[in-house]
């Protein structure tokens, strides 16, 4: 029997697991889609444009001064070098916080140095430039019509876009739709509350009637929030991207250096290409469409000359799905785009064991640099491409691209890791561990009290009798299930999460200002604490009963059966001085210890409490024998 219930709880664990976890992070076998109309298989020599995305610019008036000074050489001279065609802003413009990075609000004099830059270097007569909010743009804005939303004010597109939109490009014939999807909190709350976004059903008809409308257009998405990290009814919001090009978002910051490059692919077909920020690291991403394949390339302000590939495209990337790749196999010529304010003087190629070539600059396309060649002579698979671009100044760039001509196989190459982060549903992954932490923190000690034959099934025997026993100690019992309901239900805070308006913080939501706002990381505190402290709690409680009854009494057994509960309880008092001590490029650590000090530090008057209850039950227990 017991072997029975240990292995219904592992297929109910293996199902969620697989249906939650495996399933949205699994990409379908990748097929070459053969629908394709004569005209998109057409080849044409000059249907080729790029752009440029930029995230996460983060604007401060109090730290990080440089980040003026680096804009100012990107909206000179890096634009005034690539000469894209737009220019894609996705969100985080302005940092919105105060000095000590605590407090959190709309900065005039941030937005005010975000306007002048735009206007100052004339950013929207040299490039269409489209701008859209982050998390941190919409910190303590009541709506959308409020006077603290000064991105309504002073970026490029929010006076006439306050939220979604979509901008129509044509070019060589095409129509290409720029979707940039906004999905900040209706209400924006104070730091930390906004760190998910999200999408209601609402919102979700309106983008997909606009989608249904431009469906013989090229699509290409892109927003704030990773498709992950974003709360939409029934996880639809996915159905917006199926088709586009690509979807490009912000917001993770690298994770602090865990993840410097994070590139998916969707069920769907359409890849999601997460960009690092350029508060810290500096990044931009060039992006070319050519001959209706995208590429791109990320890099690093200053360091020149930048260099896009953009035929054959990268074996890596390759989105059959939703681009002609077989267009690559009849293709022409090698083509190069590579740019740098010094002038690119030689562009040279090496396929696989072969020659170095030196390609030539297109005669129409001043930064496209091509090479005749024939794909029909390479292998199927596998092929290497090496690219040494130099400039006057003798800056030099080394690109090294794997592709394929043929592609009746196309291999998955996107990492399980970037796939993790960026396809899995976020909530449902932190709302599962949330639920599990639960279950493990109190279905032991209520089976014991109530159901004991369960949790024999479980448990061996002797472990099964002192719990059973321990439970039946009602004072200590109420105490540490009151306590589990607390951390696990909340609230955890009760301040005042929207100027002028009183919020509620519990794990499953925020509640201020009539809106109930999704949750994260108090889902992560609950959990965190359920399943690091409570539990180990309960189980440093249990043995020290276990000890004390069954031993001599003696000054050295009462001393050791202490030492376990008196690390659980220290280990909370630790963990809160680490988050506020630690030094962090995520620049949350701070507020989150603020945020939980409350709730930790109740729990540790509980432990104590917990403690001296199972104390004086031992002193009885040993007393009645």
């Amino acid at each position: 029997m017991k072997f029975l219930v240990k292995t219904l709880l592992c297929a109910v664990l293996a199902f969620l697991v697989y249906n939650y976890v495996i399933v949205p992070i699994t990409v379908p076998k990748l097929r070459l889609r053969e629908d394709w109309t004569e005209d998109d298989l057409k080849w044409r020599e000059n249907d080729i444009f790029w752009f440029v995305h930029v995230t996460d610019l983060h604007i401060s008036k109090y730290v990080h001064p440089d980040i003026k000074h680096s804009l100012e050489e990107f909206f000179t001279t890096t634009l005034d070098t690539i000469k894209p065609k737009l220019v894609l802003a996705s969100g985080d413009l302005t940092d919105g916080k105060d000095k000590d990075g605590v407090n959190s609000f709309q900065v005039l004099e941030e937005w005010e140095t975000y306007s002048h830059l735009l206007q100052k270097h004339k950013v929207e007569e040299k490039t269409i430039y489209l701008d859209i909010r982050g998390n941190h743009d919409n910190f303590d804005v009541h709506h959308h019509d409020h006077h603290t939303n000064l991105h309504r004010n002073y970026s490029a597109k929010g006076d006439e876009y306050p939220s979604t939109y979509i901008e129509d490009f044509e070019f060589n014939g095409r129509t290409y739709s720029f979707f940039a999807l906004d999905a900040t909190l209706k209400t924006g709350p104070k730091k930390v509350f906004n760190f998910l976004g999200q999408i209601t059903e609402e919102d979700l008809d309106t983008i997909l009637g606009e989608k249904k409308k431009l469906s013989s257009n090229k699509q290409i998405f892109f927003g704030h929030y990773p498709s992950s990290c974003i709360v939409s009814p029934g996880s639809r919001f996915r159905e917006v991207l199926d088709g586009g090009l690509v979807y490009l978002s912000g917001h993770l910051h690298t994770l602090g250096g865990l993840a410097p490059q994070l590139y998916s692919l969707h069920r769907g077909g359409t890849p999601e290409l997460e960009l690092g920020d350029w508060k810290e690291n500096r990044r931009f991403r060039v992006l070319a469409i050519d001959n209706g394949i995208l590429t791109f390339s990320d890099n690093v302000q200053s360091d020149w000359p930048v260099v896009v590939v953009t035929n054959p495209k990268d074996a890596s990337f390759l989105a059959p799905e939703v681009e002609p790749v077989q267009k690559i196999r009849h293709s022409l010529e090698i083509r190069i785009l590579a740019f740098s304010p010094a002038n690119v003087t030689s562009v040279k190629v090496k396929v696989n064991d072969g020659e170095l070539e030196l390609c030539v600059r297109h005669p129409d396309i001043r930064d496209l640099y091509v090479l005749p060649w024939r794909p029909d002579q390479l292998k199927p698979r596998n092929n290497y491409m090496t690219v040494f671009v130099r400039d006057f100044i003798g800056n030099r760039k080394t690109v090294k691209v794997r592709f394929q001509v043929e592609f009746s196989e196309i291999e998955n190459k996107y990492s399980l890791y970037a796939r993790m982060i960026l396809m899995s549903n976020v909530i449902s992954v932190v709302q599962g561990l949330w639920i599990i932490s639960m279950l493990v923190s109190v279905l032991p000690l209520y089976l014991a009290r109530n159901h004991p034959s369960a949790l024999r099934e479980l448990y061996s025997v002797k472990t099964s009798s002192k719990l059973q026993e321990l439970s039946s100690f009602s004072p200590f019992y109420y105490v540490y299930m009151g306590s589990a309901i607390l951390v696990g239900f909340g609230p955890w805070h009760v301040g005042e999460v929207l100027t002028n308006h009183m919020g509620i913080i519990f794990p499953w939501a925020t509640v201020v200002a009539g809106q109930i706002l999704p949750s994260f990381y108090p889902y992560i505190f609950s959990f965190v604490h359920l399943f690091f402290f409570h539990t180990p709690l309960r189980w440093s409680l249990l043995y020290k009963f276990k000890w004390r009854v069954e031993g001599n009494g003696s000054k050295l057994l009462l001393a050791l059966s202490n030492i376990p509960v008196t690390l659980v309880l220290a280990s909370q008092a630790s963990l809160l001085l680490i988050l506020y001590y630690f030094p962090s490029k995520l620049g949350i650590f701070r507020e989150v210890c603020l945020l939980i000090a409350p709730m930790e530090l109740t729990t540790i008057v509980i432990g104590f409490i917990c403690n001296g209850l199972v104390s004086y039950y031992i002193s009885e227990t040993r007393r009645m024998k």
